[in-house]
């Protein structure tokens, strides 16, 4: 589910969820980290801690090593200040898609689920209004 997840994102927005890069003092797999917990909230301790390699890149109490300051962006705040997405349309897709992007796996809907989630159905409502508006938002880069 996180992999179509990202997808999504990419096909409403034209970017990748997350690009990581290097930077002074830590590396692209911190950095990794980093943006998906700016975007999503802090990682549960236990699952900060509990990799294999967590040790290098979290101290014991689940925060980052080299990257100590996050920049919160919360995802409908995100698609209404960088994407342009209308407030409603922001929120409707963060319902849909942010589960899908839960720490814990088990936390995840299904494929089942999301089928089942009004998001993906909005679009017979209203006379298309939505899927004008998801369509409008697709941006296809070249």
């Amino acid at each position: 589910m996180w992999s179509f997840a990202c997808t999504a994102f990419e096909l409403a927005t034209g970017d990748m969820l997350f690009a990581p890069k290097d930077g002074n003092g830590y590396g692209e797999d911190e950095d990794h980290l980093a943006l998906m917990m700016e975007l999503l909230g802090k990682m549960p301790r236990k699952i900060a801690t509990g990799g294999a390699r967590s040790k290098d890149y979290f101290d014991r109490h689940g925060d980052l090593k080299m990257i100590r300051r996050l920049k919160y962006w919360p995802l409908e705040r995100l698609l209404t200040d960088k994407y342009k997405f209308l407030e409603a349309e922001a929120r409707e897709f963060a319902d849909f898609f942010c589960p899908m992007l839960a720490f814990a796996p088990e936390r995840r809907p299904t494929a089942q689920q999301c089928l089942q989630h009004p998001w993906l159905n909005l679009g017979t409502q209203n006379n298309g209004y939505h899927i004008e508006a998801q369509m409008r938002n697709l941006h296809i880069k070249g």
